[in-house]
């Protein structure tokens, strides 16, 4: 936690200095002290490097209020969709030897920062601060959560040698009311694609059983419409379900939020895997809701994860179809690890995998069983992209 002493120093930098170009408003100016704040941060806690104080809070400020720069907003919005606005920055103002405004080089300081982070608490404490300028979706007007995703798995055909295992793709779309729950009512998927053999053995032995899973299938299911189905009534919100009601209602402090959290858990299994229950209890949330987070219940649901024991964070930057975050992982009894997978950016939740750590059933390991990421966003209409 930042002391009052530090809060002051930044405060009279940036007020000494805002003479040297437009005045950024008050909440602008709470923008760029906590950026600055977090720039010099104890290199011990926050895993940033650690500056003198004021000769890089003087600095920082300058260089924004000068460059006209209040701060980048994190808008929780898709990737691929801009994920903050520059305010007041003039066209071509930036650092002359990058091209970068004060404010961009800082958020890539920032970025750099998360994705160096040595452990769990530590990367979920930086991008929990940068989580705290997202802006929720604008959820007045209902209309539909549309998802688009990506899945990558590991299946298996038996034959008389054994299994053997392909690699195969599978694209979808699914949109739901918002105002009724994640539950889809519209899905279409691709399945089979870019299938190939995990492995050239697995690729001859496929061979030798004469397996088509090269197939493609496309298909669209529409659950009002399904003859051989009664939709029967919608399901009460819940975690499995929530609606931005629902959500609302979902306290946002961690700790009580784990209470709920494992109340619900407790349903699912025995109470000796609470802890990995309520992992994948916030998994599928995230996955489920993830445009309809605040950035409160965002924050609530990461500390939560950084707080059960034995979660790890996975070094470096994990790549999920192209897509890269930073992980974090628990690891069940079987030696299977499953990552979270967040945009140190956005902050969202680009996805999530399991890895083999073992090897099981000839499956080698370190092998990436599933891997799914998906985008979301509100659309007006089913069908809306």
């Amino acid at each position: 936690m930042t002391d009052p002493a530090e809060h002051r120093a930044v405060d009279t930098a940036l007020r000494r200095y805002h003479r040297a170009g437009p005045r950024p408003a008050p909440a602008d100016l709470a923008l760029i002290r906590q950026r600055v704040l977090l720039r010099t941060a104890d290199p011990g806690t926050r895993g940033v490097p650690g500056w003198s104080l004021r000769r890089v809070a003087v600095a920082a400020a300058a260089s924004a209020v000068v460059a006209g720069v209040a701060a980048t907003a994190v808008a929780v919005w898709p990737s691929g969709s801009p994920s903050g606005t520059v305010a007041g920055a003039p066209p071509g103002t930036g650092t002359a030897a990058t091209g970068r405004s004060g404010a961009n080089a800082t958020d890539d300081a920032i970025t750099e920062a998360i994705t160096g982070a040595d452990s769990a608490p530590a990367t979920v404490d930086l991008v929990v601060r940068r989580v705290a300028n997202a802006q929720p979706l604008d959820l007045r007007h209902g209309g539909y959560l549309y998802t688009a995703r990506h899945d990558v798995s590991v299946q298996s055909a038996t034959g008389v040698d054994g299994s053997a295992h392909y690699v195969t793709e599978e694209v979808s779309e699914r949109w739901s009311a918002v105002d009724a729950g994640t539950l889809p009512e519209l899905i279409k998927s691709t399945r089979g694609l870019n299938a190939r053999p995990l492995t050239p053995e697995d690729g001859a032995r496929l061979a030798a059983y004469g397996t088509d899973y090269t197939t493609v299938i496309t298909s669209t299911y529409d659950p009002a419409t399904d003859p051989k189905g009664d939709p029967g009534p919608a399901p009460e919100p819940s975690l499995v379900n929530p609606t931005p009601a629902y959500l609302a209602s979902l306290p946002t402090d961690p700790e009580r939020l784990r209470a709920v959290l494992r109340a619900e858990a407790a349903g699912d299994g025995a109470a000796a895997d609470a802890d990995h229950l309520i992992f994948k209890r916030v998994s599928a949330l995230a996955t489920a809701a993830d445009a309809l987070l605040s950035p409160e219940l965002r924050s609530a649901l990461y500390r939560v994860l950084a707080g059960l024991p034995g979660i790890e964070r996975v070094p470096g930057r994990v790549d999920l179809s192209g897509r890269v975050g930073v992980a974090i992982a628990e690891t069940d009894r079987h030696g299977r690890r499953t990552e979270i997978v967040i945009d140190p950016v956005s902050t969202r939740m680009i996805g999530f995998r399991t890895v083999a750590l073992t090897g099981i059933d000839g499956i080698p390991a370190g092998t990436v069983l599933f891997s799914a990421t998906s985008d979301q966003k509100v659309v007006a209409h089913q069908g809306d992209k």
